[in-house]
């Protein structure tokens, strides 16, 4: 495996591209990763190291040589919290919230958490009842067009995220129909999820 192969792999697993990869590790461009992607660079001891303070579960030695498994943990996947609790009761601090159930799903490792979501907001995309999982992000790194739970002095919503101007976003409903658009000023947001993936209560 190639280093470039490598480290697309690690910005897959994370549900990032480059450029959102390379804000969230603290690169003001990412043009040192496209150089890696054209073979002219391998990824240096500074940038493993780089990847790891921000990601530590990815192994440095995996990152380096491809030697082991990609986790530190051997490739053994941690489980998944589950909540399943209202939008408005999530805060900056999970971890005094109920876990409804731990879930063990290879595919959406690196998931943060997952919740039950609520409303028609997002259907089809995301139906009312479907297990959301999602992984937190920097506000900087946020994808225009992408889906995202954000958590906010004023609500919590999943909604695509689009650009408005330099303070704010826009929060599109899929069921646009029934949903108007939300400005959210971005001095509002403390906190953002990008949606790794969607399972029906039924999948599980």
């Amino acid at each position: 495996m190639s280093d470039w192969a490598r480290l697309d792999r690690v910005i897959q697993y994370f549900g990032l591209n480059v450029n959102s990869f390379a804000r969230e590790i603290g690169l003001n461009r990412a043009e040192r990763l496209y150089q890696i992607k054209k073979g002219n660079y391998s990824i240096s001891k500074n940038l493993a190291g780089v990847i790891v303070k921000h990601f530590p579960e990815v192994s440095e030695t995996w990152l380096l040589t491809g030697q082991g498994q990609m986790l530190v943990s051997g490739g053994g996947v941690a489980k998944i919290p589950l909540y399943s609790i209202d939008l408005d009761a999530f805060g900056d601090d999970l971890s005094t919230l109920p876990v409804t159930d731990e879930l063990d799903i290879p595919v959406l490792a690196g998931s943060d958490f997952a919740f039950v979501n609520p409303g028609e907001a997002m259907s089809p995309e995301i139906g009312n009842g479907s297990v959301v999982f999602v992984k937190k992000v920097d506000k900087e790194a946020v994808v225009f067009g992408d889906i995202y739970l954000i958590l906010s002095s004023r609500m919590n919503v999943v909604r695509y995220v689009r650009g408005l101007d330099d303070k704010n976003w826009r929060l599109v409903a899929k069921n646009a129909t029934n949903f108007d658009d939300i400005i959210m000023n971005k001095a509002n947001v403390k906190a953002v999820y990008k949606v790794k993936g969607v399972l029906s209560m039924i999948s599980i």
